[in-house]
């Protein structure tokens, strides 16, 4: 009897473990979440880990361009401009790029050196022919061209690197060429405030000038002037502050590229208006000349010698902001003075 009851308490005591056994097998309990339902152990840590790639990864993005649409998942770090009014409108959004076109001995547009330097972008020669070999040592994983002064080289340039392009005509075109670019650099609040503050200083600029005074901007080349006509960027902009810009014809074919026309002094006298800006030639060679000194901006100290690169090359936002800026010193001061 005694024997029994060893056999069946022993096989008690071996039940017993093999459960207990079996319960540390199988882990803890698993935890309840706050509402009663289970959550599955070790389940968090791979969420808390992930989150912050995500945060860190960009968005697709996909912008249309004059040539296609760019679309992509990272933002570009290595930029070539190939236009003044491009590596303006990277800088006004606080991005340099690592190589830009210049023109002749100017590099980098004389308005934007103290903000971007040649230390900073490379040369890539001429932007209306830019060194194709250079770019490419650069490495680039973007390039902004212009839509007509890069379209017989645009095969080359989109087998070096992704090549958006873009055209200037307009003010509102710049605009839309900041905001687009922007949004390939996930910049687009900058690019906002950069809008922003150009209306704003419209506005100011437009409250302080008087009337509706006439005005031109012209090159003078040899013995003709290339005047802008009022749809070009630079027209655009002055009619935006009041000014009635005074030349609304078509624009010839110019080399390179220009929303201008051709014209003599003796058509320029017959437009005659309150102000000419102008660039290029001295108008010293002009002394001499009758028409010249019949001209109304002429005789009221209203013939106005600006900086090309600013005023027909720049077409970007910190260019128009430095136009406005010039426009306000010349109107705003011959209105105070009446």
């Amino acid at each position: 009897m005694n024997r029994k009851w060893s056999i069946i308490v022993f096989m008690l005591l071996f039940i017993i473990t093999a459960t207990g056994c079996g319960a540390s097998n199988n882990g803890q309990p698993s935890a309840e979440a706050p509402n009663g339902t289970e959550a599955a152990s070790g389940a968090e840590t791979p969420t808390s880990e992930s989150a912050p790639v995500e945060s860190e990864q960009t968005a697709a993005v996909s912008v249309e361009h004059e040539w296609g649409t760019y679309q992509a998942e990272t933002v570009p770090a290595q930029i070539v401009t190939l236009d003044f009014s491009f590596i303006d409108t990277l800088t006004s959004l606080g991005v340099k790029p690592v190589g830009n076109a210049g023109v002749g001995t100017t590099k980098i547009p004389e308005y934007l050196q103290d903000q971007v330097t040649e230390a900073d972008a490379a040369d890539v020669g001429e932007r209306k022919a830019p060194n194709l070999e250079v770019i490419q040592s650069l490495k680039p994983d973007l390039i902004i061209a212009s839509v007509d002064r890069h379209s017989m080289i645009r095969g080359e340039l989109e087998g070096i690197a992704t090549t958006v392009a873009f055209d200037d005509v307009s003010y509102d075109q710049v605009l839309d060429n900041v905001r687009s670019i922007a949004k390939i650099l996930g910049k687009q609040e900058e690019a906002e405030q950069v809008v922003t503050g150009l209306n704003e200083k419209i506005a100011a600029v437009k409250q302080r000038i008087e009337g509706a005074p006439t005005i031109l901007v012209a090159g003078l080349f040899d013995d003709t002037f290339t005047v802008w006509v009022k749809d070009s960027f630079v027209g655009s902009l002055l009619s935006q502050v009041g000014a009635d810009y005074a030349f609304n014809g078509e624009k010839d074919n110019l080399e390179g590229k220009g929303e201008g026309v051709h014209m003599t002094l003796e058509r320029l006298h017959e437009i005659n208006p309150d102000y000419i800006m102008l660039y290029g030639d001295s108008p010293d060679k002009l002394q001499a000349n009758p028409l010249y000194q019949d001209l109304k901006s002429v005789k009221d100290g209203r013939f106005i010698v600006v900086d090309r690169n600013l005023w027909a090359r720049g077409r970007g936002p910190i260019a128009a902001s430095k136009i406005l800026d010039e426009t306000l010193a010349a109107l705003a001061a011959d209105s105070a003075s009446k």
